[in-house]
């Protein structure tokens, strides 16, 4: 049988050429062997050791997405999944971002520059209510409070946060080659913008640039926050701030005019104010005063007239006890008073007979003075 079998091989290989190339197969698939079994074990350790775990960084929300399906979101601690390419995690930054919109010319105009027109297209303003232009500047405060409905809604880029930076909106180019982005700035500023053209143009420009811009600036952000919920995309707007309004340059002299004209009509308003309130607080201290005259006044004629009442009372009594003794009594000191004042002007006449006469000058005529010059220093 080994006769048989050397005289096979010796005819099969009689040069020994062949044995060479086996040995040399075999060592090669040894070597494979090898390679394979680390490449396992490798991909063992890899797939059982920290490459799966992540822990969630403060303000930061963790989406983990399994062959591109949302699985779960982590806010906070630390968390394994199997790794790339069965599980990805996508961080999120959820504190609060900024976002400035503005309505400015594409180049502000200089002193020497202000006869520069607007032109559609390259610059971005407002137009009011009352077919007015305006120009503004705005900032908008946010944060993500859903990051899976943020990520899955917004085309956020593929990696939301990259080196502890929110990345910024893909950069994109439409088929007739115009250049834009994608992402969630992109909308918030697109909403934001139909939100203040909207408010905007159901304005008066009075109103936007002088007593109602508080109103305004609510009502615009009570606008965009409605269109943000509406749009249910993850995103919660914390506040949105006015930082500026104006008019174009070419028009700011006649808005300075009637700002001027404004603030004159401010002052004048303000004194006729105080004026009302002086003229107010005198008449109510004139009023208590007469009011208090009136007082003592009304209790003097009160006490009088009592007084009267109590003498005349009394006389009636006497009277009605003493008759015409009483009446003789009055008559008497009348005549009495009324010779007192006469200085000596009265008269008594018929002496000798029963019936006497006692007569007064009631009209007397001012005497007459020595010295000339008395009477012109008396004119």
């Amino acid at each position: 049988m080994s006769d048989n079998k050397s005289v096979i091989s010796g005819e099969f290989d009689r040069t020994g050429r062949y044995e060479a190339g086996l040995k040399s197969l075999a060592g090669s698939l040894r070597a494979a062997f090898f390679v394979l079994l680390i490449g396992i074990i490798g991909t063992l350790i890899y797939f059982f050791s920290g490459a799966g775990y992540f822990s969630v960084e403060p303000q930061q929300s963790v989406i983990v997405l399994r062959f591109g399906k949302v699985i779960a979101t982590h806010d906070s601690g630390g968390h394994w999944y199997l790794p790339y390419p069965v599980n990805q995690f996508i961080r999120v930054q959820t504190s609060q971002q900024l976002l400035n919109v503005d309505f400015v010319p594409a180049t502000l105009a200089t002193a020497d520059e202000s006869g520069i027109s607007l032109e559609p297209g390259r610059d971005s303003f407002l137009l009011t209510g009352d077919a007015n232009i305006v120009h503004s500047s705005w900032t908008i405060a946010y944060r993500v409070d859903n990051a899976a409905k943020y990520y899955e809604t917004l085309l956020t880029p593929a990696e939301p946060v990259k080196n502890g930076k929110v990345t910024p909106d893909d950069e994109i180019t439409d088929f007739a080659g115009m250049k834009g982005s994608r992402g969630p700035q992109t909308f918030l500023r697109n909403m934001f913008r139909r939100a203040v053209i909207d408010v905007t143009a159901a304005s008066q420009v009075g109103e936007i640039l002088y007593a109602g811009q508080g109103a305004y600036s609510e009502e615009v952000q009570k606008r965009f926050t409605a269109l943000v919920h509406q749009a249910d995309c993850g995103i919660k707007i914390d506040s949105v701030g006015l930082n500026r309004i104006y008019p174009p340059r070419k028009t700011k002299a006649a808005f300075d005019a009637v700002t001027a004209a404004g603030n004159t009509r401010s002052q004048l308003y303000n004194e006729a104010e105080a004026y009302k309130v002086q003229i107010e607080n005198d008449t109510k201290a004139s009023v208590a005063e007469i009011i208090a005259q009136a007082e003592t006044y009304k209790k003097r004629l009160v006490a009088r007239t009592d007084a009267q009442e109590f003498y005349f009372k009394e006389i009636l009594a006497k009277y009605r006890k003493y008759g015409s003794s009483v009446t003789m009594a009055l008559y008497t000191a009348v005549l009495t008073d009324v010779a007192a004042q006469l200085n000596g002007d009265k008269f008594i006449l018929g002496t000798r007979g029963e019936k006497k006469q006692v007569r007064f000058k009631l009209n007397p005529e001012p005497k007459k003075s020595d010295n000339p010059k008395s009477g012109k220093e008396a004119k």
